[in-house]
């Protein structure tokens, strides 16, 4: 009879138990449940915060590809080598009780990143950076994995009373991937036991966090000394690049050089024999000149003394004598020759006559004639032969030439008439 009491109040206190376990916790997203998709393609990062889903189709979990026990398949693009890295789940949930604690059990394949009201609450078999739509999950899931369910605890905290929305984003490991499956369970606790749960949950999370930042810092100490060594490599490539263009302009610099200097040359030796082609020139002209003076002072020489041998003459026709006379004379002061030979000097030598009468006006035309001479170099005496003087007159007129163009005592006549070019 005892006995039999005491296994009636076991079952009783086993029944209780489980009655207050059960009402403990409640199931708020079953793991076959209506989700909306979209798998026509990627979207921008800021979809969390979408409200408007008209584009989006809804269905019944398990959802994906390429598994026999899926409940909805979606789509995974045209092109099988190349399929969409993601795909989008929204749902929306009601918070109306005060729960300790809430439970996520997650199935993804690949990888997942879960949001609540727009932030990011956790992510799974994903890479610790910034989510993208082309992101690919960290590894591939096969076999057993691929139906499990990954257990995440969290305190209340997450949701807000009222209505919440949780995004998921699942992304496969590569892009010609065989299959894509999504599921998941959400359960609201109340009993404060589950919270040891929850610590473990983030102690787990700190370990893990802690071993991929030491990984992370092995990594990049690695990725330091690697990059260091590249910097290094780099440098002397760099080094060695500046030594070779150094040596490359140099040699350049000394072709340029001995280019330049040989077209210098050139054109100084070019310039040399037109200088020196000028030169003859105008010593051509000038002895051409001497030439028509000196043919001038021959004739002139000639007149005069055909004048002194016919006043020389003993005849009484003396009338016929004196016209004779009278015609040499006028022949000896006839300036057309001279004007010939001013033209003839002033066209070679660059209107010689125009520029000193322009800058001397009051100059006469027997002084332009001296000014001629004393530039084509010739001395006193041929000068005073020309004009049938003394050379002490050449002398006198040569002063006064100095003082009507302003010159000083210390000047050189001749020089500035060479320099009047």
């Amino acid at each position: 009879m005892n006995l039999l009491r005491f296994f009636r109040n076991l079952t009783l206190l086993l029944f209780i138990l489980q009655f207050s376990t059960a009402f403990s916790q409640e199931v708020l997203v079953k793991n076959q449940d209506y989700w909306f998709y979209y798998d026509k393609g990627y979207l921008e990062s800021d979809w969390t915060n979408l409200k408007d889903l008209t584009n989006w189709q809804k269905g019944l979990t398990p959802i994906g590809y390429g598994d026999k026990k899926l409940t909805t398949r979606i789509s995974y693009g045209g092109d099988k080598e190349k399929k969409h890295i993601t795909k989008y789940f929204k749902k929306n949930i009601v918070i109306d009780d005060d729960y300790i604690a809430y439970e996520f059990k997650l199935r993804r394949d690949d990888g997942a990143v879960i949001y609540v009201n727009g932030k990011e609450l956790f992510r799974d078999n994903m890479p610790k950076i910034t989510i993208g739509k082309t992101t690919l999950a960290s590894s591939t899931i096969k076999g057993a994995e691929e139906k499990k369910y990954h257990q995440f605890f969290f305190e209340n905290n997450i949701f807000v009373k009222g209505k919440n929305t949780i995004s998921i984003s699942i992304h496969q490991a590569y892009e010609h991937s065989s299959d894509c499956i999504f599921s998941l369970e959400l359960i609201g606790h109340k009993n404060p036991e589950i919270l040891s749960f929850v610590l473990e949950n983030k102690e787990r999370t700190n370990n893990e966090l802690s071993n991929k930042i030491e990984i992370l810092n092995s990594k990049l100490e690695h990725d330091k000394i690697v990059i260091q060594k590249e910097s290094l490599e780099s440098t002397n490539y760099n080094l060695k690049i500046i030594v070779l263009l150094i040596i490359v302009i140099f040699i350049l610099g000394i072709f340029g050089y001995y280019f330049t200097l040989l077209s210098f040359k050139k054109t100084n030796k070019e310039k040399n024999k037109k200088i020196a082609s000028l030169k003859n020139k105008n010593n051509n002209r000038d002895k051409k000149i001497m030439m028509l003076t000196t043919n001038l002072l021959h004739n002139k020489q000639y007149f005069k003394e055909i004048k002194a041998d016919i006043k020389g003459l003993k005849t009484e026709d003396k009338k016929t004598v004196k016209t004779i006379i009278n015609q040499i004379d006028s022949v000896l002061e006839r300036d057309e020759d001279w004007k010939t030979l001013t033209e003839h000097f002033n066209a070679l030598h660059n209107n010689f006559y125009d520029k000193l009468i322009e800058k001397h006006p009051n100059i006469t035309e027997t002084e332009l004639r001296h000014c001629m001479f004393i530039k084509l170099h010739m001395q006193t005496k041929e000068i005073a032969r020309i004009f049938m003087i003394d050379p002490r007159s050449v002398q006198t007129a040569r002063y006064r030439i100095k003082k009507k163009l302003n010159l000083e005592e210390s000047e050189n006549l001749r020089d500035y008439l060479l320099n009047l070019d």
